[in-house]
């Protein structure tokens, strides 16, 4: 009986401290708006580590992969419109990437509040 509930009450402990886990990287990816490099690097710590690999939990999993999607393309676009900047319509490739950058953080921070596989 003891037992059960000591496993009970570190597999509660093990699932929060995923969820704030998973929040603080939606702040993080908000901080990408602003700190690009951070973003990046926050995303790849968190989303990487070897508990958030371990995650068995689809509500958790959908999210982080979602992050890390919105990420890393976030990223490869942003480097696509600094090779145009030479050329001179860099602003014509980032304003629509910025504005896909926020409707996705807006998006999945709905979803993970509303408690939403993505």
């Amino acid at each position: 009986m003891i037992a059960s509930v000591a496993a009970s009450s570190v597999a509660v402990e093990s699932s929060d401290r995923q969820l704030r886990g998973s929040r603080n990287a939606y702040v993080a990816l908000a901080l990408g708006l602003v700190f690009f490099i951070f973003t990046i690097w926050y995303q790849v710590y968190a989303d990487t580590r070897k508990e958030a690999e371990t995650c068995t939990d689809p509500f958790l999993q959908s999210h982080r992969q979602w992050r890390l999607r919105t990420a890393f393309l976030f990223m490869m676009w942003s480097i696509l419109a600094g090779f145009c900047v030479p050329f001179g319509f860099a602003v014509l490739v980032f304003v629509p990437v910025y504005l896909w950058f926020v409707y996705r953080l807006l998006r999945g921070l709905i979803y993970f509040a509303l408690r939403r596989v993505i």
